[in-house]
Order: C-alpha cells, then sequence, then structure tokens
C-alpha cells in the first residue's frame, strides 16, 4: 500500500461562468475525502497499476497475444529480427496457432544448413496425433534449431515469442516481404479472431470463445474434420 494520495491526482479550485456553455463542475471536498485517490488506497487503482506497469511488448488482441516487434506471416508464423545483424532471425508460432494446435509434443525441423523457401514447409508441430504444416515466412538457410524447444516443445505453448522459438536461419534473397508488422499486424490478427469466431459458429455451429475470448486448446473440442478444416483456412 502506498501513503498518502496519488500521484497523478490534481486538485484544483474551479471557477465557471453560468452562462457560459461549458462548464467545469468542482468535486467537493466530502467527495474527494471519499475517494481513494486521495487515500493510501491508491495503489490498487487498476488505472494506477496500468499507468505505473513496465511496458510491455506484448497485447491481447481478441484473447490472443501478439508480440509488437515481431513479424507475422499471414499463416501464423513470427520472424524477429537480429540486434546485430538483420539478415540473422528467429522463428516461431504465435499464440493463435499454439491455442488451436493444443498441447504441443512434438517438433520436426530440418538439419541445421537446410534451404527453405517462402510459403514452403519449414517445420512440423505435432499434438498427439495430429500433425500441422508451418511454412516459412521468407527465404532463408537453417542456423540454429533452439534446443530447448527440441527437448520441452511444450515450451511453445508456455512462452511461443520468447523461450518458445523454434529455429534461427540466415535470410536469402530479397529478405522479409509481405510481412505484418505493428499497426498492420494488430488489424490482420484482429480480422483473424473475428473470422475464428464466424467460421466456429456458421460453418462448425460451435462456439469457440468462453467469455468472449478464444480459451487455450480449443482445437482439442473439434473433430479430425472439423481441426482439419480451421487448420486449412489458418495455418495450411
Amino acid at each position: 500500500m502506498g501513503a498518502g494520495k496519488c500521484p497523478f491526482l490534481e486538485m484544483t479550485t474551479v471557477f465557471f461562468c453560468k452562462a457560459y456553455p461549458t462548464k467545469k463542475i468542482p468535486v467537493g471536498k466530502g467527495a474527494a475525502q471519499k475517494s481513494p485517490c486521495s487515500t493510501p488506497g491508491y495503489s490498487d487503482c487498476g488505472l494506477f497499476k496500468e499507468r505505473t506497469a513496465p511496458e510491455k511488448d506484448v497485447e491481447h488482441i481478441r484473447g490472443f497475444l501478439l508480440k509488437t516487434d515481431c513479424f507475422f506471416h499471414p499463416r501464423h508464423v513470427w520472424l524477429s529480427i537480429g540486434k546485430n545483424n538483420e539478415n540473422e532471425v528467429r522463428l516461431g508460432v504465435d499464440d493463435f496457432t499454439q491455442k488451436l494446435v493444443g498441447p504441443i509434443d512434438r517438433v520436426s525441423v530440418p538439419p541445421e544448413g537446410t534451404a527453405v523457401k517462402e510459403n514452403g514447409v519449414c517445420f512440423l508441430l505435432q499434438s498427439g496425433e495430429r500433425v500441422v504444416k508451418m511454412v516459412a515466412p521468407a527465404d532463408g538457410v537453417i542456423h540454429t534449431i533452439n534446443p530447448k524447444v527440441a527437448a520441452h516443445p511444450a515450451l511453445i505453448n508456455h512462452d511461443p515469442y520468447n523461450e518458445g522459438w523454434i529455429l534461427s536461419m540466415h535470410l536469402t534473397g530479397e529478405g522479409i516481404k509481405g510481412l505484418y508488422y505493428g499497426n498492420s499486424a494488430r488489424r490482420w490478427l484482429d480480422w483473424e479472431g473475428e473470422r475464428l469466431k464466424r467460421m466456429f459458429a456458421s460453418d462448425l455451429g460451435l462456439t469457440a470463445t468462453d467469455g468472449g475470448e478464444p480459451v487455450d486448446g480449443f482445437g482439442g473440442r473439434l473433430s479430425e474434420s472439423q481441426w482439419g478444416r480451421i487448420v486449412n483456412q489458418f495455418l495450411g
């Protein structure tokens, strides 16, 4: 609990003319005393916590996490550029993918040194008997396979953008093109969330959300044919 009053609180005396159309109404002393803003309880205020929380590079879009400093392929693979070399990048799958695929128990990646083509199959995700082919977001040569993910594929579910990165590669050809970033990534994921909701409701006759947001592993609620249709629409 903090002490005193909220540092964002401003208390001033306001004078206004009754004839002027826009009036500023001052808060009386009694109302101010009842407000948590002027008590040690201000630190429990949601707005105070939001304003004082450290900046994050992950946002919530329609119930899915979006890492704001990544580039996104339309088939839900992310790409992150290296700090020291723009041609060295890391790849992984986004939160949308891990929620759809469900508990990931195996990742199959070509050997280091393998050349991959943009939109060509780059690696496989497996959840039980279900296998998903994920594409490369750009042309490149596989450099490193994340040993942590190779040993513990569930890291992709728990932390898809950080510890759950899958491989790094050296970009070739024209490098990055046609990927979503920043506001375009936000708009894209917002549309994907809406498209998923509509497909569940109209095409499958199901509800994919709990309280308005997708739930983890919602793909597990689908039959094999339903799941295949969803995967082909969004990841295939």
